[in-house]
């Protein structure tokens, strides 16, 4: 058995399930006008926590994370005119309890647990990498948006205001995700530092639809609902573990991750 702790970045892109609009043009062919413009910009989070995992036998692993996981990104609204323009830029803040659990294989020699006939232990290697796979359920501890108004008109760019709004109550309590990774574990002295890469897959609707239009102050100030999305990220992670357990016999080999 393994505890420790983890910590890292993570980049979120937006996958669009169902797109919804306060404001409908009179020409169908001008409708994509008024869509949101999801940014690759400000995207990045932090994601840390700790993590517990207990080893079946040399190459296998069940583990499970307890994290706290920030997420941001951002869309553009744009409401095209004749004389001038006015676009929005919505920047959101979402933390999430993150509570995975995944199986982990690890890419090494099975050896025997029998010392040698010399006495000597058998080696394990001081890198190992690995590859995982598992489900990632989410709660939802707060949501914040930032959102901006400016005026074009006659090309000079005006801010009209910059306002906060908490969210919390317009996006979905719960999201799950399917994410795989890899990496490799590095021995040090009688602990462990993993490094790891995970690539994320909204499997759930990450806003509420049965409340999309329950802000009123975003409906009224920045003719803003939310569209139905879900989360793609990518996250990179450093982690420290150390063992709770070992075989404690000659005869034996510790069992090591």
């Amino acid at each position: 058995m393994y505890f420790g702790f983890r910590a890292g970045a993570n980049y979120n892109t937006i996958n669009v399930i169902n797109r919804y609009s306060l404001i409908k043009p009179t020409n169908n062919l001008n409708e994509g006008l008024y869509n949101k413009q999801y940014q690759e910009v400000n995207n990045l989070g932090v994601i840390y926590g700790i993590t517990y995992m207990y080893q079946f036998e040399q190459r296998l692993v069940l583990g499970t994370n307890a994290s706290v996981s920030r997420v941001r990104f951002q869309y553009l609204q744009e409401q095209p005119g004749t004389s001038n323009s006015v676009n929005f830029t919505h920047n959101h803040g979402l933390n999430y309890l993150d509570l995975p659990v995944f199986f982990r294989f690890m890419f090494r020699k099975v050896n025997s647990r029998f010392w040698d006939r010399k006495g000597r232990k058998p080696s394990v290697p001081a890198i190992i990498p690995f590859a995982q796979a598992g489900i990632n359920f989410s709660l939802l501890l707060n949501a914040n948006k930032e959102y901006t108004k400016y005026t074009i008109q006659n090309g000079i760019e005006s801010q009209e205001f910059n306002k906060n709004e908490d969210i919390k109550s317009i996006m979905a309590p719960f999201k799950a995700d399917a994410f795989v990774g890899v990496g490799a574990r590095f021995r040090v002295n009688t602990f462990y530092i993993t490094a790891e890469a995970n690539f994320r897959y909204g499997l759930s609707n990450a806003n509420n639809q049965n409340a999309r239009y329950a802000n009123e102050n975003l409906q009224n100030e920045a003719y803003d609902v939310m569209d139905d999305i879900n989360f793609q990220t990518v996250e990179a992670l450093i982690g420290i573990i150390f063992p709770l357990k070992y075989l404690s016999k000659k005869e034996f080999m510790p069992v090591e991750i």
